[in-house]
């Protein structure tokens, strides 16, 4: 002050102390704004809404035309308030106020810019670091066309503004992070979601990811239908491997969508034999009709297939398909590589079905014709010798009634 303070008369203590008084006061608001921008910021985590705040509430703390804050994580500056000055973090000169802040973490006081200044328009700037543990996010920048106009105080100001900031938008990066992260998850979740479906029936895929295992289930009565290809190996030694691959993956992804239509499980295919059942996992009451509807629908298909071959004078594998229908036992086996399956002699009875089959015909079981006889036209074969099953009832399915 110059002047000591016992040197000073009554009135001029008087005023001096009104004056300090005064500055506290102001200092004190200041602080208090600062406080509840930081409240108001802390409310959010969406980085825009972070700033819109700031650009709306920080006039109460400093007297500016113009507030931006540059960031690393876009490399572009977003203007908070005033008229929008592009700036490209990348391409700002080596000595430039705001490359100064995120090189030496300190704040830049400028009194009187000069027209190489990226903030030009603005005589007086100040260009305040944001950092957080250590690493530097960006800057806020607050100008005016005022001379001189920012004082050490209103640094200080700033500095407190831009602590507060920082750590909003480290808890914004690191919100958005954590969302990121999530959706990663979420979508490696669904694919092996969509896998494990690919796998087993949905009940089941169920069951194995909230209990990590499958209890079998026993089946009073389904339907088990077997396909296989006559002179498949003879025929498959004229094409190419790609060929071979290709006409199977033609013929059996048909099946899989007629599998689809009459809410049949497949199971597997082992070499040019498929297998699949009607009534499990939700056991139906319709499962042996289920099973004959489905397998007319792959005997005309194969038919057209053979029909189209034959027209390329290309020699074609002919179908045999067989169904049974009794109690079977159902579950998973395998704990990495899963597989639903089904167990018990009505299996090994379905497998007899086709192979004791008439190439290009639906061949069922007298269990099987007991309960489709009312809705489908049948040829009795007679008893037919099984292998390891003696001689069997069969029927041929020849359309419906």
């Amino acid at each position: 002050m110059g002047e000591r303070l016992e040197d000073l008369d009554r009135e001029e203590l008087l005023l001096t102390a009104r004056r300090l008084l005064a500055e506290a006061q102001a200092l004190s608001i200041r602080i208090s704004a600062v406080n509840e921008v930081a409240t108001a910021i802390n409310r959010t985590l969406d980085l825009n809404e972070i700033l819109r705040v700031v650009g709306k509430q920080a006039k109460w703390l400093l007297d500016f035309e113009h507030c931006s804050v540059c960031l690393h994580s876009t490399n572009a500056c977003t203007t908070l308030f005033g008229p929008h000055i592009p700036i490209d973090i990348a391409a700002l000169p080596e000595g430039s106020p705001i490359n100064k802040a995120f090189k030496t973490r300190q704040p830049q006081l400028i009194q009187e810019a000069g027209a190489t200044v990226i903030l030009y328009p603005y005589a007086s700037q100040i260009i305040i670091p944001l950092e957080s543990e250590g690493k530097v996010l960006g800057t806020i920048n607050f100008a005016t066309t005022k001379p001189r106009a920012y004082t050490q105080e209103d640094l200080r100001i700033g500095y407190l503004l831009a602590l507060q900031l920082s750590s909003a938008i480290r808890n914004a990066e690191r919100f958005k992070e954590i969302n990121r992260l999530y959706a990663e998850l979420d979508a490696e979740k669904h694919k092996s979601d969509q896998l494990l479906l690919n796998l087993l029936p949905v009940e089941i895929a169920e069951e194995l990811k909230n209990n990590g295992k499958v209890e079998p289930l026993y089946y009073d009565c389904v339907s088990v239908l077997f396909t296989d290809f006559k002179d498949f190996t003879q025929l498959s030694e004229k094409m190419t491997p790609r060929e071979l691959v290709d006409e199977l993956d033609y013929c059996f992804s048909y099946f899989d969508r007629v599998m689809d239509k009459y809410s049949m499980e497949k199971l597997k295919t082992i070499g040019d034999s498929y297998m699949c059942a009607a009534g499990i996992p939700t056991p139906t009451p319709t499962h042996a009709f289920d099973a004959v509807l489905a397998a007319l629908e792959i005997q005309q298909f194969m038919e057209l297939r053979k029909r189209q071959k034959a027209q390329e004078n290309i020699a074609y594998w002919e179908i045999r398909i067989g169904i049974h229908s009794g109690p079977i036992l159902a579950g998973v086996i395998g704990n990495k590589k899963f597989a639903y399956d089904v167990w018990g002699d009505t299996v090994n009875t379905a497998s007899r079905m086709e192979s004791s089959g008439l190439p290009g015909n639906i061949n069922i079981s007298h269990a099987t014709y007991e309960l489709v006889r009312d809705f489908c036209d049948c040829e009795y074969r007679g008893k037919i010798s099984a292998k390891n099953k003696g001689e069997l009832d069969m029927y041929l399915v020849r359309n419906l009634k």
